[in-house]
């Protein structure tokens, strides 16, 4: 059985040893050990960056023609196959002409006829004209006289205008191709019977394509025309093709509450064709001098964006404004000046004042990036 004393010596011995205990966690007695937080940062510089604008259309050719028969007939020869290229004002198909031809025939023997009744009427008005100053013949026949050379002049008229019409039945039986291209379609066939507007033939060129988008109104206000672009398509990749925007719309539609924009590019390789998905990148709006950020970077505190900035080895919290949002980044407006060192790795762990170990030095990854080039 322990005695009192016995007690208090435990007790004692007890003390000294929890006391001896009690020195800086892994370090030489009388030095306090500080657990750093492992990061990365990058230099924060300024510089210009250009807000980009993506949209996905589909290709058409800029001069895409669909043609049709302006008079009614038999087909006597097709004249173009599919593939074909083609001038403006080349024939592709012959309808039977003989009646057309007839009909030019008889609309001149009718201005003939109404020419010769125009000289006589004229002629018959300058006699009683001269009459009817002189007095000899009455107001009345003068002014019957008078109404047969505007009826003769009405009556030509007609006639010419006839004559027109016959002429252009008759080149209407020659179905021409109104452009320089490429026959993509061709429907007539010989020995078929057709009548005013049916589809004929098809006709492509595609030295220029255009592409028709749709953006919102938070996108259209920064897009302008003759902007350059960037169009890749899903069919060739690994292919950039460059554009320009030529058309923005004032209006949006009221289906799909988007503006319509309207980009087109030279074609010359013939690459492109109608009917490929394009995804189109255009420079929209550019800034100069600006902090550009991942987004990634920026964390949530206190119900604002912020991020940490590593001073003297502990972490700073900076809060900011933020501007554009460009993609994967942001513009920031205010918050971070030059010069700072902002984490960009280990910043989920930190902390107001947290000590920090610096791996690396600042801007060495390579995807480290806080001012701007075009985001695409």
């Amino acid at each position: 059985m322990k005695t009192p004393l016995m007690i208090a010596g435990s007790i004692l011995a007890a003390a000294v040893l929890v006391a001896g205990g009690c020195g800086p966690r892994g370090g030489p007695e009388g030095e306090e050990t500080v657990e750093r937080v492992p990061v990365r940062v990058v230099e924060i510089t300024t510089g210009p960056v250009t807000a980009t604008v993506a949209a996905t259309g589909t290709i058409k050719a800029r001069d895409d023609v669909p043609i049709s028969a302006e008079a009614g007939g038999r087909v006597l020869e097709v004249m173009a196959q599919v593939g074909d290229s083609v001038s403006e004002g080349d024939v592709l198909v012959r309808l039977d002409d003989e009646l057309a031809a007839l009909a030019l025939r008889q609309a001149e023997a009718q201005r003939l006829l109404a020419e010769a009744e125009l000289d006589n009427a004229e002629a018959g008005l300058e006699r009683a004209r001269s009459l009817w100053e002189s007095g000899d013949i009455a107001d009345a026949e003068w002014e019957a006289t008078e109404h047969r050379a505007k009826s003769a002049r009405a009556s030509f008229a007609a006639a010419e205008a006839g004559l027109g019409a016959a002429e252009r039945q008759l080149r209407n039986t020659s179905i021409q191709s109104p452009i320089d291209g490429t026959v993509v379609f061709m429907y007539a066939e010989e020995g078929h019977l057709i009548a005013v507007g049916t589809p004929v033939a098809h006709v492509v060129n595609d030295d220029v394509v255009e592409i028709e988008l749709g953006l919102s109104e938070d996108q259209v206000p920064d897009v302008s025309p003759r902007r350059t672009t960037t169009v890749r398509v899903r069919a060739l990749p690994g292919e950039i093709f460059d554009g320009k925007v030529e058309y923005v719309g004032r209006r949006a539609d009221d289906m799909t509450k988007t503006y319509p924009v309207r980009v087109v590019l030279p074609n010359r390789t013939h690459q492109l064709r109608a009917g490929m998905v394009a995804e189109v990148t255009i420079d929209a709006k550019e800034f100069s001098d600006v902090v550009v950020i991942e987004r990634d970077w920026v964390v949530e505190r206190y119900g604002e964006p912020a991020v940490y900035v590593a001073s003297d080895s502990l972490a700073v919290l900076k809060r900011l404004t933020l501007g554009k949002v460009i993609g994967n980044r942001v513009i920031v407006a205010s918050g971070l000046e030059e010069g700072d060192l902002m984490v960009t790795f280990g910043y989920d762990q930190l902390t107001e004042g947290a000590a920090l170990e610096i791996k690396g030095a600042p801007g060495d990854s390579a995807d480290q990036h806080t001012s701007g080039s075009d985001d695409r």
